[in-house]
């Protein structure tokens, strides 16, 4: 017996290390992964698109060419309320050379430090088209004593340090579309991520005062695929619905 699989708020996983994304309303829009068997589970995944994703704060910006986003595994028997996310940004691209770059400098390490992003719910765009729904109030969830660390490097040696901390964003979205034909079975996600009032701190050099700033921003795009088995290997199709 082969069925739909109801999962909420996967569609989020390919922004950077600055939060994730609660319902806007009471409505409810899932995305739906195709072909799972009865107690089965679906597993996805993301990825940038070909262009950056792009923090900016007082200091300059923050780039990274790669990265990659993997979901826990939805539970099975129901709807999926809440999905927790880990993003890895390696040091160097896939390749050779930096993989990120920070204010100028032409190396840069982004460390998760167990953080994470939790989803929930998102909410059909009011007049939109089926399949395009919408995300606000961000989230980034870190242990006691931790959060993302951004240290730009010179030669090898660490210049200084930028932190954002678990926190919810104050501004901006995500929007996200599904791509090519409904229900074609290789179907993927694409998000438009505009993300404002992101707070953050730093100290020496262009990775701030000392103080926290409220004022950094993200921008990119990203794509998401649906898997079936846990080393994603066989695709399925998964459609804002």
């Amino acid at each position: 017996m082969i069925r739909n699989y109801k999962v909420f708020g996967l569609a989020v996983l390919a922004m950077l290390a600055f939060g994730a994304f609660m319902a806007q309303g009471a409505s409810a829009v899932p995305l739906t992964c195709e072909h799972i068997p009865v107690g089965g589970s679906c597993y996805v995944t993301g990825d940038q698109d070909a262009s950056p994703h792009v923090f900016k704060s007082a200091g300059g910006s923050v780039s990274c060419v790669e990265a990659s986003f993997k979901g826990t595994p939805s539970t099975t028997g129901g709807s999926v309320n809440e999905q927790t996310v880990a993003a890895s940004y390696p040091t160097e691209k896939s390749g050779g050379g930096n993989n990120c770059t920070a204010f100028g400098f032409a190396g840069a390490h982004v460390k998760m430090n167990e953080c994470t992003y939790t989803f929930t719910t998102p909410t059909q765009i009011a007049g939109g088209p089926t399949g395009e729904v919408t995300f606000e109030a961000p989230h980034l969830v870190c242990p006691a004593g931790k959060a993302v660390e951004i240290t730009p490097t010179s030669f090898g040696f660490s210049v200084c340090t930028q932190t954002i901390a678990g926190q919810t964003p104050t501004g901006g979205h995500i929007v996200g579309t599904n791509k090519g034909g409904v229900n074609t079975g290789e179907m993927d996600v694409t998000l438009d991520i505009t993300l404002t009032g992101i707070h953050y701190t730093g100290s020496g050099s262009s990775c701030g005062d000392g103080t926290t700033h409220t004022d950094g921003s993200l921008t990119g795009n990203s794509t998401i695929q649906c898997y079936s088995n846990a080393t994603h290997t066989t695709k399925v199709g998964c459609t804002f619905s």
